[in-house]
């Protein structure tokens, strides 16, 4: 491998005499004496299509780039090498901004470095002496290349032979990688720095959704995935990504059907120059821009753009006679100025139109060029370092030691990379890793409408700290109605679920969620609200739909508190006339005991609308549960003991009198309350067992009702199937009873009651459990508890209370006794009959 190393070493230098002795155009190049050597790479010329050098000055990056060299290099030999006895010189070339040619010109530097390529055992002179190159200077680095694709085959050429160097233009974020450019430093910020700054921008400005044009090279390629990789972390989208070839030919024209293949020319001949706005990185921004009118309001990011007072007084006061040092001098006069001169003619300064770079309004400075003048202070001062550390700090010229190490120790041993400094800028300069400080400009390209000119303005600055415009943007007034904001979709309004593109996440359709329905803002879709929610006015959430239920303010249940009143009071003033009147015939003939019985579960029964009307609480519900089985109980009771006594008295089939059990005012009490007795403990086991609470039906999705659980089944059945049983006795015992004497016959007014009954719980029954609504339910078990309430009234009280109010004169023994003839009660004669009612009446 050595062998092959050797050889392959050896062809290279092969070639380069070649070419040195073939080529005899472009050989031009400064070449300033020193001690120690920087070679230096600046695209002095413009790069025609096919790769090879032009024939145009480039003002900015190859001209003043240059001088700001030669600028640095005296200074630094004046004033950080003062006291030395050695001094830092250069050998510049030009790079056509063409990698081909950078390499070609930097085989030239590889001859200073013979101990690097051990040729001297390959060569033998013919007195047999070790051949040695002719020198003139140590050379410790290379300064350049402008450009980040030049620069990167650069480092790698360099690289292999351990030359240290320190681009002022290169930004690409390739260059970063130490384990493949080891030997690479730069005093510009990495294109890291730069991609955050233009993500900045675009967050600051509020555009969201852009278009991104890049070059196909390696500066173009890693900015761009630089840009990508902050833009999504910001949130913002890249509609599309166009890159496009460094240099177009004619086959790439003729397919776009374009003459001008400028982006900015095709924009004005599109006339859609006010629908865009440009984002530029260093590339471009600080240039001159070829299709000003639709540029204008670009904003761009470049390294921070510095006057350097000293350095502009320099560069204008340069004249090409007496500027000997840089051979492209002239040629960059005659462009400016659009003359020739030739290269003995000497220029009159004193006459009065003399040309003079001062008095030329087509000089643009270059606001970057202490970038180089950095490379320039960071090699000279890592020089009196390493200097200073190999000969000592009183040493002033170069020692034995100095003289035999390798340039490669300036990188390798931390000279360079350590270096810390006041630029000529007035920065502090330290490389962060391989890369300058993070310092950049915000420029915007601005019309003076006074002069009509375009100019590149600073409007604000951003470092690694901090980002800060001075003033605001200056839009253009013109198009201040066409300008829209730079997003793919508008945000959706409260209750749109956002449904992003595939990849595409800053453009969205929005969607409505449907009623009920609110947006969960996690994953962004329409969920449903529980039952009896609705959503809330942000769309985010659910809130109660406002509770539907009956309470004692509802219009029916007023209407149904009135009726029971009424009711109530009715019943009232018949136990009061029953209370006055118990002495008499009739009222004893039917009961007055068994009658204030019934009288009080015909109140409980209109009563009970208070329960069934009143706002759902346990408390209520579980009234209604027991007011709605004790009232028909208490009722039903009260009717079966009478009727039951009523049969036992006029049910004996004999001519002897005969006392019948159990039918004292006393005896019928106590059975009363054994059959009352029966509901009462069921329906307290019932609310003990199981406490009443309260529910929210939604019979529709806009409802929310509350109601008693009791309410949602046929829970309130339990509560009746007593009463019903206790009915149906009833009945049959009126049935039985039908044909008693008049004064007994409640049993045909208790017969038409029941079957009333009979009706009107079948008709409760089925609208109660058919219907969903509660108002009705409601309805239903108010009325039902009235009407029932009102029959028994009617077929039990009313006629008596009309006989004893309106006609006093029947209410005596002889009508109380009178007997109808039935083939029932034949038997009976009178006196028995009469022993019975005294019988029945103790």
């Amino acid at each position: 491998m050595a062998i092959l190393w050797k050889i392959l070493v050896a062809a290279t230098c092969v070639t380069l005499f070649t070419r040195c002795l073939s080529q005899q155009t472009n050989n031009q190049k400064v070449d300033i004496h020193g001690d120690f050597l920087i070679g230096a790479l600046f695209p002095i010329h413009n790069l025609h299509e096919g790769g090879t050098c032009g024939d145009v000055i480039q003002d900015q990056s190859g001209i003043q780039n240059l001088e700001a060299l030669l600028f640095a290099l005296n200074k630094v030999n004046t004033e950080i090498l003062k006291g030395k006895n050695f001094k830092l010189g250069t050998l510049a070339y030009d790079t056509c901004y063409s990698d081909t040619e950078a390499l070609r010109r930097a085989q030239q530097y590889v001859t200073f470095r013979t101990y690097t390529l051990g040729l001297e055992s390959m060569f033998k002179c013919t007195d047999d002496s070790t051949p040695k190159l002719k020198t003139e200077g140590k050379l410790i680095g290379v300064v350049g290349a402008a450009t980040s694709g030049v620069s990167i085959q650069l480092a790698t050429f360099f690289r292999l032979f351990k030359i240290p160097q320190i681009s002022y233009g290169a930004t690409s974020t390739e260059l970063s990688d130490t384990s493949r450019y080891d030997f690479f430093l730069r005093t510009v910020p990495s294109d890291r720095h730069q991609a955050l700054a233009i993500v900045q921008i675009l967050t600051r400005m509020e555009w969201t959704y852009v278009t991104v044009i890049y070059e196909d090279t390696s500066y173009g390629v890693m900015g761009y995935g630089e840009i990508e990789k902050y833009a999504q972390q910001n949130d913002i989208c890249i509609a599309q990504a166009y890159k496009v070839k460094r240099f177009i030919d004619s086959e790439d024209i003729n397919r776009a059907e374009i003459e001008d293949v400028s982006v900015f020319s095709v924009t004005s001949d599109l006339n859609l120059k006010n629908r865009f706005r440009w984002v530029g990185s260093d590339a471009w921004t600080g240039r001159t821009v070829r299709s000003s009118q639709v540029a204008e309001g670009a904003i761009g990011v470049q390294p921070k753009i510095v006057k350097v007072p000293d350095f502009d007084k320099y560069f204008l006061g340069l004249r090409p006679d007496s500027h000997k040092q840089d051979p492209w001098f002239r040629e960059y006069w005659d462009q400016v100025f659009n003359c020739s001169t030739q290269a003995n003619e000497t220029i009159d300064t004193g006459k009065k139109h003399t040309p003079h770079l001062a008095r030329t309004c087509t000089y643009n400075r270059n606001w970057n060029t202490y970038a180089v003048m950095d490379a320039v202070y960071a090699f000279a001062y890592a020089l009196k370092a390493w200097h200073e550390g190999v000969c000592g700090t009183i040493e002033k010229d170069i020692c034995y030691e100095l003289q035999e190490a390798k340039a490669e120790d300036l990188m390798t041993k931390g000279y360079l990379k350590n270096v810390s400094f006041d630029d000529p800028a007035g920065f502090r300069f330290k490389f962060h890793n391989t890369s300058g400080p993070a310092r950049y400009s915000i420029m915007q390209y601005v019309h003076n409408k006074t002069s009509n000119t375009y100019k590149w303005e600073e409007v604000g600055d951003i470092d690694e700290n901090r980002r800060r415009f001075k003033k605001n943007i200056r839009w253009l007034k013109d198009i201040s109605s066409l300008y829209r904001p730079s997003v793919c979709s508008r945000p959706c309004v409260a209750g749109q679920a956002t449904h992003t593109l595939p990849n595409r996440k800053c453009c969205w359709t929005c969607h409505t969620c449907p009623e009920y329905q609110y947006l969960n803002t996690y994953n962004q879709s329409c969920l449903d609200c529980p039952p009896g929610k609705q959503t809330n006015q942000s769309k985010t959430g659910c809130s109660d739909i406002p509770e539907d239920t009956i309470d004692m303010s509802h219009v029916v249940a007023i209407v149904a508190i009135i009726m029971s009143c009424l009711g109530a009071i009715i019943t009232c003033l018949i136990a009061a006339l029953f209370h006055w009147q118990r002495e008499t015939p009739l009222i004893m003939a039917s009961g007055k005991e068994l009658s204030f019985v019934l009288l009080f579960g015909v109140l409980m029964s209109y009563l009970s609308t208070f329960a069934f009307v009143a706002y759902p609480t346990p408390v209520s519900c579980g009234t209604t549960r027991f007011m709605l089985g004790m009232s028909y109980t208490v009722c039903y009771a009260a009717i079966l003991v009478k009727t039951n006594r009523i049969y036992r008295v006029f049910n004996i089939h004999t001519s002897k009198p005969k006392k019948v059990k159990y039918i004292s005012a006393k005896s019928q009490l106590l059975i009363t309350s054994a059959i009352v007795s029966v509901e009462l403990a069921a329906l307290v086991t019932w609310l003990i067992s199981d406490r009443p609470a309260v529910i929210h039906e939604h019979p529709t999705r806009a409802d929310n009702v509350r109601v008693c659980e009791d309410a949602k089944d046929f829970t309130y059945l339990g509560a009746l199937v007593y009463p019903f049983l206790l009915m149906i006795v009833c009945i049959y015992y009126a049935i039985k009873t039908r044909k008693t004497p008049d004064g007994f016959n409640e049993t045909r007014y208790i017969t038409f009651g029941s079957y009333s009954f009979c009706v009107l719980w079948i008709a409760f029954i089925s609208i109660y459990f058919s219907v969903t609504d509660n108002t009705i339910r409601i309805v239903a078990l108010c009325f039902s508890s009235f009407i029932n309430a009102t029959v028994t009234l009617i077929t039990l009280f009313i006629t008596k209370v009309y006989v004893v109010l309106f006609r006093p004169q029947k209410n005596t023994r002889e009508n109380v006794m009178s007997r109808r003839r039935t083939q029932s009660y034949e038997t009976v004669s009178i006196n028995n009959l009469s022993n019975l009612s005294r019988m029945a009446s103790a």
